[in-house]
């Protein structure tokens, strides 16, 4: 009777996995990177993710490709692909690109703010205080970036959100190679001083806490670190099959600071 359920089950996982898009691919490697699940250096083998979400390899290399266009992912020669490892001076960059385009964000909403994204904005606020007072890191190292973001997507320029949303990947790889995976960097007021600034309408002092805001973020990023755990994306993706074991000892790891999948 089990092995009937176990098989239902999979019926079931196949045929939610193969209705899957390119789009709800890349959505969930990208939320994966994010969130910090896969971490810098991590390989992305073609083959194990076509099995994890029951697709092509042509269908995950096209993701990949999408992914590597937007600095998310490198492609290397002979070697596949990988999560980017930013090195220093990507960490300048991103910073210095962050620190112009958020500072017009906030500037952009002081002209005119939006009653519905004051309301939208302050919900999040509650969440990331509730994720506080929880110790939920996770959550809070999510809402946090997310913060940024609606910020940008309030102001209705689709070129705001979209820059902002590969920055913020882009900084969530560099925080987890230089920092600590399980520190915020945000002070507990800081995204509220700035929500604060914009509904005075108050563009010269809500850009200048976004300035400092970001130095402190970006002040806060420790010296470089090298992880090293397993990575399962069956499980990240929540893509496992009933019954599914893994063996041990089957981990495929590549060259030193090259992180690989379980086989």
């Amino acid at each position: 009777m089990s092995m009937s359920n176990d098989s239902t089950s999979a019926d079931k996982l196949g045929a939610v996995t193969n209705q899957l898009t390119n789009q709800n691919i890349y959505e969930r490697i990208y939320g994966a990177i994010s969130e910090r699940q896969l971490l810098p250096g991590t390989k992305l083998s073609e083959e194990r993710l076509a099995s994890a979400f029951h697709v092509s390899r042509t269908r995950i290399r096209e993701v990949l490709f999408r992914l590597s266009q937007e600095l998310i992912v490198e492609l290397q020669p002979n070697r596949g692909a990988f999560i980017a490892s930013p090195t220093r001076e990507d960490m300048r960059d991103v910073f210095q690109v962050r620190q112009a385009l958020e500072r017009g964000v906030v500037t952009d909403l002081c002209g005119a703010p939006p009653r519905p994204s004051i309301v939208v904005l302050h919900r999040h606020l509650s969440e990331e205080a509730q994720a506080r007072a929880q110790g939920d890191r996770t959550a809070l190292a999510k809402l946090t970036g997310d913060f940024h973001l609606r910020l940008a997507e309030a102001t209705g320029n689709r070129l705001f959100a979209d820059n902002l949303r590969r920055l913020i990947a882009l900084t969530g790889l560099i925080i987890t190679q230089y920092g600590a995976l399980d520190s915020s960097a945000c002070a507990d007021h800081e995204h509220g001083d700035i929500v604060k600034a914009i509904e005075c309408g108050n563009g010269e002092e809500a850009a200048r806490l976004m300035r400092e805001h970001l130095q402190h973020v970006e002040d806060s990023i420790k010296a470089p670190k090298d992880p090293d755990r397993e990575i399962d994306f069956e499980r990240i993706f929540g893509l496992a099959q009933p019954g599914h074991i893994r063996k041990k000892g089957t981990s495929l790891t590549g060259s030193k600071g090259d992180i690989s999948i379980l086989g």
